[in-house]
């Protein structure tokens, strides 16, 4: 199932405009390499694995999956009945397959810009045999136009990186609309740990990394509390798990350097500006994630509060 949400405006000021143009660049890059992503993930898991005991630290894909389930299980569900969540930023899909299969009785309707994510998804579900569990609909995610307050979870795998601001209060404001009272938000992503200036060296990576990557800029830890907490969002937590995504970070400088040869080789060393920038993104985003002091990968969650309950 695929929706569509329109989006118009009579007038197009500074504000919408400069909108417009962040939507464009990440439609543009993600149509780019949409492709690209299945040599990293043959489910088209678009994000970082999460290594346990349990899983064999050099298989990269049972990694990618053990993060979906992270995220499901953080989502704390009801142990039995029908839920409907929301993925806020789905890419292909890859998460929320993963949860239905897990899931019994459970829906999301995942969302995404690029039309592109959706024909890779739709295919996806249809070998999956899952082409109702997870439903598809073509909008911006801090606009998304579902159902106001009848979603059970909302989550955003590796995808708020690219809302506004260092707040993400837009993505935040949206997840709170959707939630019915006592529902769960996940946020899974790399953040800023804190607003101090990065050295000089480590502010160009940074800086070549969001612009390789379609992303402004990451959330700020303490800016993103105040914007679930402004929002009436209880509960909330930082959950630093970037020890737990190291095994699958440390693939990345193997994995692009074969990836960016073979890519090179087939396409006789013309690679389109945007693959050239993924591949280098990639090496910068190893660099960042080794750079502790000012960057961690965070398992954020928090709760809209029942109805019988008052936020302070």
């Amino acid at each position: 199932m695929i929706t569509t949400t329109p989006s118009a405006h009579p007038a197009a000021s500074p504000q919408i405009k400069a909108t417009q143009v962040r939507l464009a660049e990440i439609r543009s890059y993600y149509n780019a390499v949409a492709d690209d992503y299945r040599a990293w993930s043959p489910g088209m898991n678009m994000h970082f694995g999460y290594w346990s005991l349990k899983v064999n630290p050099l298989g990269r894909e049972a990694m990618l999956e053990r993060m979906n389930l992270e995220v499901l299980h953080r989502l704390a569900l009801p142990d039995s009945g029908a839920v409907l969540l929301a993925d806020l930023g789905c890419g292909a899909g890859a998460t929320a397959r993963s949860i239905v299969q897990n899931r019994k009785h459970s829906t999301v309707d995942a969302v995404t810009l690029v039309a592109r994510q959706i024909v890779q998804g739709v295919a996806l579900n249809q070998a999956a045999v899952l082409p109702n569990q997870v439903r598809f609909h073509l909008a911006d995610y801090v606009d998304t136009g579902l159902r106001t307050g009848v979603y059970d979870g909302v989550y955003a795998l590796e995808s708020a990186c690219h809302a506004p601001g260092a707040d993400k209060r837009a993505l935040v404001r949206e997840a709170a609309r959707l939630l019915r009272p006592g529902g769960t938000l996940v946020i899974a992503d790399a953040l800023r740990r804190n607003n101090s200036p990065l050295p000089g060296f480590m502010e160009r990576i940074y800086r070549l990394w969001c612009r390789h990557w379609a992303v402004n800029e990451l959330a700020e830890k303490e800016a993103l509390h105040s914007a679930l907490a402004s929002q009436g969002f209880t509960d909330i937590r930082f959950q630093d798990i970037s020890l737990r995504l190291a095994p699958s970070a440390l693939q990345i400088p193997l994995f692009a350097t074969r990836f960016a040869l073979r890519e090179l080789w087939r396409a006789r060393f013309r690679l389109s500006p945007l693959r050239r920038g993924h591949i280098v993104a990639s090496y910068a985003a190893f660099l960042l994630g080794m750079w502790l002091p000012g960057f961690g990968y965070y398992m954020v969650t928090a709760r809209k509060p029942a109805d019988n309950q008052v936020s302070h």
